[in-house]
């Protein structure tokens, strides 16, 4: 398997004894060609999920660089949950927390305010993008999570159907109902028309309220 030529970061290994109160998840990333990943909280893989399904991101890694700082006198050092390539050729580093870690009462806010200072700082220096996500933008509505599940399950273990280009046709700037779109071409198997929709949507031909509608019959979706 070729290495994604725009991938400028390999992930670094955390030992898990090193990471509090989570828990640990690995998975494959069709945006990396299948790589499996390994992931070091739920909020991580959640938000995995959410970059994963993004047709905005080219590629991305998970722990892609390590940066030193000072703590109280101390050396200290701290990776990065993941590096993120956008379809504008921008880079955007990250830092999943809860958004406990980032209240004054939490006992390790004091070092979580320096690391978050410190990656800023990194990324001021070398004029990269850095955004801090927490569980109230990664779990954003009731279903986000969930459908992104389904739509990143369908992407890894299977080709787009050969139906594709004619369920794209069926699809207008105004919303239709997923089970619209199986009636209006019910001479393919809806479960072919289904997958088709979901990859439309990885792909970024394809918009819906994933965030709030389940993903069924019901759904709502249109053409960007």
């Amino acid at each position: 398997m070729e290495k994604n030529q725009d991938i400028k970061y390999s992930p670094h290994k955390i030992s898990r004894s090193k990471k509090y109160g989570n828990n640990y998840w690995t998975s494959r990333g069709n945006k990396l060609g299948k790589r499996n990943i390994e992931l070091y909280s739920d909020l991580e893989f959640d938000h995995w999920l959410t970059v994963e399904t993004n047709p905005e991101v080219i590629t991305y890694c998970e722990q892609p660089l390590k940066i030193s700082y000072v703590l109280k006198g101390k050396l200290r050092t701290s990776i990065f949950d993941m590096w993120i390539l956008n379809q504008d050729s921008s880079e955007t580093f990250v830092e999943v927390k809860y958004e406990k870690e980032l209240t004054s009462n939490h006992p390790k806010y004091d070092r979580t305010k320096r690391q978050i200072e410190a990656q800023q700082e990194w990324c001021r220096l070398n004029q990269k993008f850095y955004e801090v996500r927490t569980e109230k933008t990664i779990r954003r509505g009731r279903h986000s999570i969930e459908n992104r599940k389904s739509i990143v399950t369908a992407v890894l273990n299977s080709q787009k159907p050969a139906c594709i280009s004619d369920v794209l046709a069926c699809i207008t700037v105004c919303n239709k109902k997923i089970q619209e779109i199986i009636k209006e071409i019910s001479h393919f198997p809806k479960e072919d028309v289904n997958l088709a929709l979901k990859w439309l949507y990885y792909t970024g031909y394809l918009s819906g309220d994933i965030e709030n509608q389940i993903w069924g019959n019901q759904l709502e979706v249109f053409k960007k």
